[in-house]
């Protein structure tokens, strides 16, 4: 896997919502497409953010209480995080729900880094960029298929309908 690139795993044909979309398209853009994240663009196309499946969970849900006590004493989050997270939960644009410090990549970059990075930061997709115009994503099953192919040599394309390829189990 240390010779792939980004360019040669991501998918190219990127599906991204514009900033000042309601959270509710972008829910139906992810279920329509099977997709669990969305590269927010502005109007120019440049990235301004991600919202994914984890950043609209607390859409709709009743306000975030912190923890009242912690194994010490009182636990007190910072105010700034317990008004992110409600403004997460109340939001109705998707740059209200998104992560705006998104961790982007570009075409060059060294897969195992991006592999590094998603566990890292406990992410599954990584805009890849050329400058702030997204070219391309990258998926935690992406890398886990081109592994397969190193593994394996070069992945059938889709079946054709009827056929069906005997694997012998061993």
């Amino acid at each position: 896997m240390l010779s792939f690139c980004a360019r040669d795993i991501m998918t190219r044909d990127v599906i991204t919502i514009r900033k000042g979309a309601s959270i509710e398209e972008a829910l139906r853009v992810m279920a329509e497409n099977k997709i669990g994240g969305l590269p927010v663009v502005d109007a120019d196309g440049n990235i301004v953010g991600v919202i994914t499946e984890t950043d609209v969970l607390l859409k709709g849900q009743s306000p975030v209480e912190a923890p009242k006590l912690a194994f010490y004493g009182p636990w007190v989050l910072p105010d700034d995080v317990i008004m992110e997270l409600y403004k997460k939960s109340r939001g109705s644009k998707v740059e209200d729900a998104m992560t705006s410090q998104v961790i982007a990549f570009t075409e060059d970059s060294a897969v195992t880094d991006i592999a590094r990075a998603m566990m890292e930061h406990n992410i599954n997709r990584v805009p890849i960029v050329a400058g702030r115009k997204v070219t391309g994503i990258v998926s935690r099953s992406d890398i886990v298929r081109a592994m397969a192919r190193l593994i394996n040599g070069p992945m059938p394309d889709e079946a054709k309908p009827g056929k069906r390829k005997a694997i012998e189990l061993t």
